[in-house]
């Protein structure tokens, strides 16, 4: 069967993924915060990356469109301090965007060292189809939730998020 490679991998990843997690159900590890967090992590990474696959994207690359996207003028060094990131693999980051269509960089008429980022049309659209796939992502791994749990977990994960 000719399975495409990031479909082999990805059903792996998930594979491995589940029985790690049955697991650690049973270990110690199941009562500590930070082992919880990473797991959900995990879960979503995967599942996120699954998705984005099939569009051309990685995480970083959906985030920073949404970023641009959903905001008015967004300067580079931003996008370094959202996803944490070295400035130098910001801008690796940008130009490749630059490159596929996606975003245009230019000179902010403030400073000279800033580029100033703007989504084009084709970015537009494709971070809208994206939008969808990580919504479905999102909802699949809170389905267990009710709304008023959801909206509870995120109460709590903005209050314990170190983002002022």
């Amino acid at each position: 069967m000719n399975v495409p490679y990031h479909q082999r991998t990805s059903t792996r990843a998930v594979q491995r993924s589940a029985s790690s997690f049955r697991a650690a159900q049973t270990s110690p590890l199941n009562e500590e915060l930070f082992f919880l967090v990473e797991q959900i992590h995990h879960e979503f990474q995967t599942r996120m990356q699954t998705a984005l696959t099939g569009l051309g994207l990685d995480i970083r690359q959906y985030t920073t469109l949404s970023f641009i996207a959903t905001g008015p003028s967004r300067a580079q060094h931003d996008i370094a301090a959202v996803l944490r990131l070295d400035p130098s693999q910001a801008v690796k980051l940008t130009k490749a965007l630059e490159a596929d269509g996606l975003l245009t960089r230019e000179t902010s008429p403030h400073d000279r060292r800033s580029k100033i980022l703007t989504i084009t049309d084709t970015g537009q659209q494709l971070y809208e189809q994206a939008t969808t796939l990580v919504q479905q992502v999102q909802e699949s791994l809170t389905a267990a939730l009710s709304r008023r749990d959801q909206k509870a977990l995120d109460a709590l994960l903005h209050k314990i998020l170190p983002i002022p």
